[in-house]
């Protein structure tokens, strides 16, 4: 058999002979157990009874309580005292659901191999499997199984756990609860193993030794899933007796000498008594010696002993055993969480609780059918009781929250109407106030529209003097558009006057127009606010070209203008002397400014097209937010080159 490895996902478990979630598969009724908030884990030995309450709150889980009952000191002999002592103790409690550990004595837990192609037989196969692990027996038995990983890619792994029906109801019988609600019924092996699970959820190899009263039991752990059990009947008491043997006393006092004393420093009876533990060493090193021979390559010494139960608290016990046998047992690990640590002794009930509310990886139980569907039954009734109270609970907050509302809606009304009244007059005295300060803006925006024309104007006079730089060519014309478009065109320019000076036409066109005052062309005149530049530029066309698709593209992207573009010919004014440009090389730049909010009332009419208006700039002549795309000018391709004026 292969060694399991780290268990797959829940969902991959099979519990109760079923598949519980696979898409497709069917469940067997029963197969699952319901969910417990509560329960309380019974773990009767011989001479003590341990009861531990674990509540689960939405899935974390801690201890409540947990109680040892000494049999001797309370004077617990006959079975109906015991029973009595226990139905105190569940009323006590409060009477939650019950699970019990039986004795692992009385149970088997193997691993069993069977073919993957198999998947539909499983439950069939291992029936057959139990009956024949259980022998010859008379009574019915009981048996429960979970899927294991595998490292064969042609066989499948199931942990089975199987004990006799009688032993169970037996058990049940002897603590008085058979009328109780008994939800789960495991073995210690298997709460060994839940609890380890918590306690140490990283462990890879272990080997829990329980040593009880009676007995002795090992469990082989291999990535949090059990892969062996073995017990045998050399326990506490046990030693004990050897000890009452070899001093002669009652048992009584050898338990007290036994706990009170280090009895391997004895010299009366230490040697003796080494020799009895001896005996438990080789008896420990026999039970393992099976697993270890179907698995070679694995060693004793590859694992970690954990110690559990009463007999390991005998003073010097784990001392002699690391030393005269090389055996270290160390004890029970602490959860990473104190209310999730049971104190020693009781992992065994903290490992059945574990189970009986769905926290374990590895569950199996042997809970008996009618104990099931009366457990199962149980939980339907409730399930039902709790949904008639959640349903009365929801149509009575319902009725509470009806009543309020409508009781706040009549309030909110009549605090609306309140607010509808009071904000009218506001609007009112608002409208008031606003036509007031937009009439006193009016008187001043002219001024202030005058006053960013001239900005703009000095900025486009500082744009063009420091785009020139060392580059060969001259503006002959500086003017805005209005007195541009407005002047008479000459064809021979002798109208105009002599200067060529370009400070001086800057100052002509300056005189003849009010710098920024930019009225709206009228009478279908092309004038805008902006500014023309008449430029000449000497040298090779394609050289021309070049120079003046970069001056224009560097001033487009100005947040100044919202558009710079070759003007037309037919809009072209002979104004510039002859003598001071080429008249091949001479070119005419239309700029026109963005817009600003100077230029329009605060209350402007919507186009009646829907259509967009220029890009805008802000009135402290921010960056453009432009509300359409910039048109492409005449003398730029899609490709980006600029094509020949000529």
């Amino acid at each position: 058999m292969v060694p399991p490895t780290r268990p797959r996902p829940s969902n991959d478990f099979w519990h109760g002979g079923a598949f519980p979630v696979k898409s497709g598969g069917n469940s067997k009724p029963g197969g699952m157990r319901p969910p417990i908030r509560r329960v309380l884990a019974l773990d009767a030995g011989s001479q003590r009874i341990k009861l531990l309450l674990l509540q689960s709150d939405f899935g974390n889980f801690h201890i409540v309580s947990a109680e040892s009952i000494d049999l001797r000191q309370e004077g617990l002999v006959a079975p109906d005292e015991i029973k009595s002592h226990l139905q105190k103790k569940l009323d006590e409690m409060g009477r939650p659901p019950v699970a019990i550990t039986l004795p692992q004595h009385l149970s088997t837990s193997q691993i069993i191999d069977l073919p993957r192609d198999s998947e539909s037989e499983v439950d069939q196969l291992i029936a057959e499997e139990t009956k024949r692990l259980s022998g010859v027996s008379e009574s019915r038995i009981i048996h429960d199984f979970v899927r294991t990983a595998t490292g064969a890619p042609d066989r499948r792994q199931f942990w089975v756990t199987l004990a006799q029906e009688a032993d169970i109801r037996e058990r049940v019988l002897q603590l008085g609860i058979e009328r109780e609600d008994l939800c789960d019924v495991t073995t210690t092996a298997n709460a060994l193993i839940a609890a380890y699970g918590v306690a140490a959820p990283g462990s890879v190899t272990s080997v829990l030794v329980q040593l009880g009263a009676e007995r002795t039991v090992l469990v082989i752990v291999l990535a949090g899933q059990g892969a062996f059990v073995a017990s045998f009947e050399m326990g506490g008491n046990f030693f004990t007796r050897a000890i009452a043997r070899l001093k002669g006393c009652a048992e009584d006092a050898a338990e007290d000498l036994k706990v009170r004393s280090n009895v391997f420093q004895n010299e009366g009876i230490g040697g003796g008594f080494s020799s009895v533990v001896d005996g438990w060493v080789a008896e420990f090193n026999r039970q393992l010696s099976e697993w270890f021979h179907q698995h070679p390559g694995r060693e004793l010494d590859d694992f970690e002993l954990i110690g559990s139960g009463g007999g390991f608290e005998q003073p010097g016990l784990r001392e002699y055993l690391t030393r005269k046998a090389g055996l270290i047992v160390k004890a029970w690990p602490k959860a990473a969480r104190a209310e999730q640590s049971p104190n020693p002794g009781f992992e065994v009930a903290f490992g059945t609780a574990l189970q009986a509310i769905g926290h374990s990886l590895q569950p199996v139980s042997l809970l008996p059918d009618d104990y099931r569907a009366a457990w199962k039954k149980r939980v339907t009734r409730q399930k039902i009781e709790l949904a008639s109270l959640a349903l009365i609970a929801f149509c009575a907050l319902a009725l509470a929250v009806g009543t309020w509302h409508k009781l706040s809606l009549i309030m909110r009304k009549q605090s609306l109407i309140d607010k509808v009244a009071a904000g009218q007059q506001a609007v009112e005295a608002n409208a008031a106030l606003m036509s007031d300060l937009l009439g006193e803006y009016e008187v001043f925006r002219p001024v202030l529209r005058a006053q960013q024309g001239t900005v703009d104007m000095l900025k486009t006079i500082q744009l063009l003097q420091s785009s020139r730089g060392t580059q060969s060519f001259w503006y002959v014309l500086l003017a805005d558009q209005q007195t541009y478009f407005s002047a008479p065109s000459s064809a021979g320019a002798t109208n105009r006057s002599p200067s060529t000076n370009l400070a001086a036409i800057i100052e002509r066109s300056s005189v003849s127009s009010p710098a920024g005052a930019f009225p709206s062309s009228t009478n279908g005149s092309p004038a805008r606010p902006g500014m023309i530049a008449e430029l000449t530029i000497p040298g090779p066309p394609e050289a021309s070209r070049a120079i003046l698709g970069s001056l224009v593209n560097g001033l487009k992207r100005d947040p100044l203008y919202s558009r710079v573009d070759l003007l037309s010919e037919d809009l072209r004014r002979n104004l510039a002397e002859t003598n001071v440009y080429l008249a091949d090389r001479d070119y005419v730049l239309q700029m026109d400014f963005a817009e600003t909010d100077f230029q329009y009332s605060p209350t402007p009419k919507k186009p009646a097209n829907g259509g967009g208006s220029s890009p805008r700039r802000g009135s402290r002549g921010g960056a453009a937010a432009s509300t359409r795309s910039e048109p492409v000018s005449r003398y730029e391709s899609a490709d980006g080159k600029v094509p020949s004026p000529f």
